[in-house]
């Protein structure tokens, strides 16, 4: 039985950020990564890789993205 993945910083907050959109469900992410949906789940909620912070948009952009505006229009 292999061990778990070693996933890089870049990836974690990818999957962070895909989720907190709300366009993606956990198996959906699961599938893109090649993971479970379990451990997705942990992810997303802190609960392995604690250490790596989550991407935070504020200012216009968190208003542009909530209105259904993409980033740059």
């Amino acid at each position: 039985m292999s061990g778990p993945k070693k996933l890089d910083l870049k990836t974690i907050q990818e999957i962070r950020f895909l989720y907190g959109n709300g366009e993606f469900t956990q198996q959906q992410i699961a599938a893109k990564f090649n993971l479970s949906q379990s451990t997705v789940c942990k992810i997303i909620n802190n609960y392995i890789h604690k250490n790596i912070p989550t991407i935070q948009i504020g200012g216009d952009a968190a208003v542009k993205l909530k209105a259904g505006y993409k980033y740059g229009n």
